[in-house]
């Protein structure tokens, strides 16, 4: 494969992460010569999604990074390259099951009537195993909104008709004192429907939303408070009780010290997006959130990208104007104008506490659907909320009459101790079943490593694309994105739309007719669907 990746070129992109692959993909666009490599056997890097036996694998119940021992010749002013960096660590798997149902001749009429019972007996670990092909597990989870920067760039671009979607069927948020789920109304109807709360409550609610969305338009009546937190403007307001667990919790996706702009900007967002593919704002990936990686490197390969996977990358070639004029890879020299790679592997990095996160199996919903929902547990203390997501295998995140649910928060310790507490609120961990919980039949906590990287310390033509955040959907991803591509290529369209090849006109005149056409990939939701949460394309 080394005689065919060609040198010197535009662009080498070293890791295939999100930003790393949008940026590619908008490169391959307008024509540049990209090359895109990967040291691991996979696409997608802290981004990608797995079977139950490949997450396995590559979680460090073996290691992701494996040791690499070639050694290249290089210059004192190269940078060295460290594909040993652990993105993630602290990786600890629990089994809540036994291996096998009783097999004894007394006992198998038992083992019957077990299976009748609940479905946590009926799912021995073998027999989960035997289905591991089924889950699609994500090491970063994360949402779109139905208006938001991802799905403009998706659907503009055309690249969404590499993927599917599913609208989010329902928004919900934790009561510790009642020890319950509220479900979060999102639309006006849903507002005035809900007989959670009363209607001054309603009115009240309605109000501060009608606020945040017109607030560029009445910035004067905002200026006591934009200096501030949000938590001072709901204050202000009198906003108490649920509402404000609703808007705090939910919609702002915010915590006592998010300041205001900040979560006015997620309220804007939130709002508009309703309605437009479903009844909440928001969207999820079909197969799992690692898709995404994969469309925008398809794109880019069939505009001209180069891709290899498990070609290491050993340094970054120097020059003597302090300019950055290639890389070696394992023993070759490729030369390129700009170099991309992943905040992991950038050697002046420095790690910084990340995310806490968590997958587990359990037996039944948290929010008796067969959706996919997503709940905010609230932290005291003021440490950063849990957000869960619950898939169902709708979402083809796993097989029937299972579901696989994310956690995921900020990291403090470790992902075991972040997350005791929030697992420990809504589900039941232990030996004995509950009845009123969903039980856990497996757990798999670990630590995403986030990276401090200092400004103008690399060449000026390498750029470090940062990794998984907290935040719940892709937005701050495509911007930056974005961003690291106007700065290679001024003035250049960031990924204008791919023709449909059954919409270009061969014959006619010297130019491509492109004609519009309905959107393809995401998936819709009819009027008569939304009642019973079923979508359709």
């Amino acid at each position: 494969m080394g005689e065919d990746i060609p040198s010197p070129c535009d662009l080498i992109v070293v890791g295939t992460g999100l930003i790393e692959s949008i940026v590619a993909s908008a490169s391959s666009r307008i024509g540049k010569q990209v090359v895109h490599l990967d040291h691991r056997d996979f696409y997608g890097s802290s981004w990608a999604t797995f079977s139950f036996n490949s997450l396995q694998n590559t979680l460090g119940l073996v290691d992701e990074f494996t040791e690499h021992t070639t050694q290249s010749q290089k210059e004192a002013s190269d940078l060295n390259i460290s594909l040993n960096s652990k993105a993630i660590c602290n990786v600890i798997e629990k089994w809540f099951i036994s291996d096998e149902c009783k097999t004894e001749n007394d006992d198998s009429q038992e083992c019957e009537a077990s299976r009748d019972k609940t479905s946590r007996i009926t799912w021995t670990k073998s027999e989960l195993l035997k289905n591991s092909r089924k889950f699609n597990f994500d090491i970063t989870p994360k949402l779109l909104y139905s208006r938001g920067e991802m799905v403009e760039v998706l659907i503009n671009s055309g690249i969404c008709r590499y993927a599917e979607f599913k609208n989010v069927s329902g928004i919900y948020t934790f009561d510790g004192a009642e020890g319950c789920l509220l479900p979060v109304p999102c639309s006006r109807a849903d507002v005035f429907n809900s007989k959670e709360i009363t209607m001054v409550e309603k009115r009240l609610l309605m109000k501060v939303l009608a606020m945040c969305v017109d607030y560029e338009n009445k910035s004067e009546e905002f200026k006591e408070y934009e200096s501030g937190s949000f938590d001072n403007f709901l204050n202000a307001h009198k906003i108490q009780g649920k509402i404000r667990k609703y808007l705090v919790d939910s919609v702002a996706m915010a915590n006592d010290s998010t300041n205001f702009k900040d979560a006015v900007k997620n309220v804007q967002k939130f709002v508009r997006s309703i309605g437009r593919y479903g009844n909440t704002p928001f969207l999820w990936t079909l197969y799992g959130s690692g898709e995404l990686p994969q469309c925008f490197c398809r794109c880019s390969a069939v505009f001209g990208g180069i891709y290899c996977l498990k070609r290491n990358t050993e340094n970054i070639i120097v020059g003597s104007d302090g300019q950055a004029i290639g890389i070696v890879s394992d023993n070759q020299n490729l030369m390129a104008k700009f170099i991309l790679i992943e905040d992991c592997l950038n050697p002046l990095a420095k790690i910084k506490p990340g995310i806490s996160r968590a997958i587990l199996i359990t037996d039944r919903s948290l929010t008796k659907n067969d959706q996919a929902a997503i709940i905010t547990v609230p932290s005291a203390n003021g440490k950063d909320p849990v957000r869960i997501l619950e898939l169902s295998a709708s979402t083809m995140a796993c097989p029937p009459g299972l579901y696989v649910v994310h956690l995921i928060t900020r990291q403090v310790k470790t992902a075991v101790e972040d997350l005791r507490e929030a697992i420990n609120a809504v589900f039941c961990s232990s030996e004995e079943e509950a009845l009123d919980k969903p039980n856990i039949i497996w757990s798999l906590h670990f630590n995403i490593n986030e990276y401090d990287c200092p400004e103008g310390k690399l060449p000026p033509n390498v750029y470090s694309c940062p990794g998984p955040d907290l935040f719940i959907d892709f937005d701050d991803h495509v911007i930056k994105a974005r961003n690291i591509f106007q700065s290679m290529y001024p003035g250049e369209d960031f990924l204008p739309k791919v023709p449909d090849p059954e919409d270009v006109v061969l014959e006619g005149p010297s130019e491509d007719i492109v004609q519009e056409r309905p959107l393809e990939g995401i998936v819709e939701t009819s009027p008569e669907d939304q009642e019973s949460g079923e979508t359709r394309q």
